[in-house]
This record gives structure tokens, sequence and C-alpha cells, in this order.
């Protein structure tokens, strides 16, 4: 897994070791179900970090499931997630949870890797709870059940450094106010990623288990935080991004929503 397709890209390993219904809880953000989305997060990573390698410090099996505490180390040459190449090198310790079922990888848990990797390049995921988990004995590991809803939101014109400049504040000193905000509200996972085409748009991504009403807090806040973080918005956007997922059919019809061609791994036409 990690010598073959993580430090040299043979993405044929994916399809030996892994169930082909395979759940990964801390994919990158946009990749689809299965083994492709295994691919796709590991291409990503690869397109932003062309020297990533992975070390392995220590594993342990336990039953079914295996634990690997290991070091991602790599060097920002490529566009991730919409940030272009910061030159930076970046050194991320962490911990994989794999379950095994008939030999092969069923799921997948990422403790502080890809997380902490975005970190140190201002960005900033917000995961506690990972995705629903679907297979049988898995939901202590998963977290609470939450809805996926997706909203696009428009960067009005030259606020493009604001908004990187926003996302880094997020990620360093306004980070426990964040997610303590997101707590309150209900949010188990929040992501905001950059796209262009043509013109540059946010894909802002929310797991809550209730979307509508996570989104009506954080629209009616009057905590400090929450009154900052949507004016900062506003500066950005244009718009409340909590204000539009609080409007609840509209903002659950964006989860129908089919990833267009920019949304593809990075590297695929």
């Amino acid at each position: 897994m990690f010598e073959e397709f993580v430090n040299q890209g043979v993405f044929s390993v994916v399809d030996e070791i892994y169930r082909e219904d395979m759940v990964d809880h801390q994919p990158l953000p946009g990749a689809p179900e299965g083994r492709p989305g295994v691919k796709y997060t590991i291409a990503g990573l690869r397109a932003g970090f062309p020297d990533l390698h992975v070390t392995i410090e220590d594993m342990s099996a336990h039953g079914d499931y295996v634990v690997i505490h290991n070091t991602w180390r790599g060097t920002h040459l490529g566009e991730i997630l919409g940030m272009a190449p910061t030159g930076r090198s970046i050194e991320s310790r962490g911990v994989v949870v794999w379950r095994l079922a008939d030999g092969l990888i069923a799921e997948r848990w990422g403790i502080d890797v890809e997380s902490n990797m975005l970190a140190q390049l201002g960005m900033r995921r917000l995961h506690r709870g990972g995705r629903p988990g679907r297979a049988a004995g898995l939901e202590t590991l998963a977290g609470p059940s939450a809805v996926p809803v997706v909203n696009i939101l428009s960067i009005a014109p030259g606020r493009t450094d604001r908004w990187r400049e926003l996302q880094a504040e997020l990620a360093g000193p306004r980070l426990a106010e964040y997610e303590a905000s997101r707590r309150r509200a209900g949010i188990v996972r929040e992501s905001f990623w950059l796209r262009q085409a043509g013109a540059e748009f946010v894909v802002h991504y929310v797991e809550a288990r209730d979307p509508a009403a996570a989104g009506r807090r954080l629209r009616d806040s009057a905590a400090p935080f929450d009154c900052w973080l949507r004016a900062a918005a506003h500066e950005v956007y244009g718009a409340d991004p909590w204000a539009m997922l609080a409007e609840g059919p509209a903002a659950a019809a964006g989860h129908a929503w089919t990833l267009p061609v920019e949304l593809a791994p990075v590297g695929q036409p």
C-alpha cells in the first residue's frame, strides 16, 4: 500500500488489496466512492506533492483492524484543492486504521494525516465524524450519522487573496473558536475548496445531522466569532454560506449535483 501505491504511484495495487465497495472516511474532497476514491485521493496528494513519501513508524493488528503510525513527507510543487504551489516542504505524522474483510481493506480512517498536511498549507478541513459507516459494526468508529450538503459560492472579483487569508485564519489563530462554533451548530465536517472554471468559485461541503438547523444556528448566532465569520464571508462571497444552508430543501438538492469536469482527479481529463 505505502511503498508501491503511495510512494511510487503504482495505482494497480488498489485493485489488488481493497474491496470494490471499500469506505474511506477521510478522503480528499470530491472523491468518489469505493476504489476510485482511493485512487483519487492519492492522485490528488501526489499531484500536489510529487515527491510524496510515507514512512511506517509502527504497525499493529487487533482482530480485523490494522493500525499504522506513519509519517508523510513531501514538497508542495503542484496544485492541490485549488491552491497553487508554494514550494513548502511538509512533514505530517498521523495514524491510519484499516478494517480488513476477506483479506482485503474494507474501510479506512486517517487520523491527523491529510488534515495536518493541508493545515500546514493554510487550508482547513473539519472532519470530526467522518463518513457514516456502511458496514456492520462500524458505527462507533464512524461517528454520528450525518447528511451531506454541497453549495457553490462565487468569489467576488479581487477577493481570492482575502479568501486565502480567511482560510489561514481558520486553520491558525482562530481554529479553536472555529471548531467550537461548528460543534455548537452540530456540524461534523466542513470543507471549502477553491476551483476555477473561467471564474473562481468555492465548493462548500457540509455534513451535519440536520444541515438546515445547523445553518439556522450559524445564520442567527450572536456569538462574536460567528458574527465575525459571517461578515468575512460576505466580504469574500457577497453572501452568507450558512444562510444558504438554512434554506433546507434548496441546499439539500445541491447534494444531487454531479461532479463536473473541474473536480475530476488531478492529471486526468
